[in-house]
């Protein structure tokens, strides 16, 4: 049976798109197949910078979407998970929510290390909602934009390297996630140098929502139960 995962990636690039997909496709039995969206829903320069999006356009893209079993928010906010999750019953996941729950599979207590510190709020909510706020002991950033991650210069390199150890030496975590989507191959090197488990959001989401689909489980959709007539019996 063919399945079909969309990635639906709001800060979408060239770049970032062919890392991401090269990611999920390692992860992917070879019967599955990959829809990437290739228009960004960031809208001006501001979004772009400040990393936010419009989420009524995710929304458009699950619900014009016939064709996808499974959906793939490339957010680490998990922007637009649970309203998504209101119109269709095909699973979909955010990269949060999908790291979170690997860190707390392997590790008693795990740290993150985010692109921009704006988005600590946003991670200290959902891990609250997801029950997991007991199992992170830190969450620090590198203050790099997701997109300048696409071009992993040397001076980004080294500035995600310091964090992670400063990160082990400060917080020691047992597991930690780095929020930059699509670095599969610099997380195994940087796990083997520090000698840690470090979890990538688009592997981790890739692996929980294709055997979602194996298992065909679906969101259930509450139905509003009829509303009583009251009135004088016959």
């Amino acid at each position: 049976m063919k399945t079909e995962i969309c990635i639906i990636n709001p800060y979408s690039s060239a770049v970032s798109n062919e890392k991401i997909k090269l990611c999920a496709q390692k992860i992917l039995d070879k019967s599955c197949s990959i829809l990437i969206n290739d228009k960004s829903f960031q809208e001006d320069y501001y979004d772009l910078h400040s990393e936010t999006v419009n989420i009524s356009k995710l929304i458009n893209a699950v619900e014009t979407n016939n064709s996808s079993d499974a959906f793939i928010v490339i957010s680490f906010e998990d922007i637009g998970v649970d309203t998504i999750r209101k119109i269709t019953s095909k699973p979909i996941i955010g990269l949060g929510e999908a790291t979170f729950y690997t860190a707390n599979i392997i590790a008693n207590k795990f740290s993150i290390i985010t692109n921009l510190s704006q988005s600590h709020e946003a991670l200290k909510n959902n891990l609250i909602k997801y029950d997991m706020e007991h199992k992170c002991v830190s969450i620090n950033s590198i203050e790099v934009p997701v997109l300048d991650m696409d071009t992993m210069s040397k001076s980004n390199l080294n500035k995600l390297d310091n964090e992670i150890q400063r990160t082990i030496s400060e917080d020691d975590p047992e597991a930690i996630i780095i929020t930059s989507p699509g670095i599969l191959n610099l997380s195994k090197n940087l796990s083997n140098k520090f000698n840690i488990p470090i979890i990538e959001g688009v592997t981790a989401a890739t692996a929980l929502i294709e055997n979602f689909v194996k298992l065909d489980l679906q969101i259930k959709k509450f139905v509003p139960k009829p509303s009583r007539t009251f009135g004088i019996p016959i």
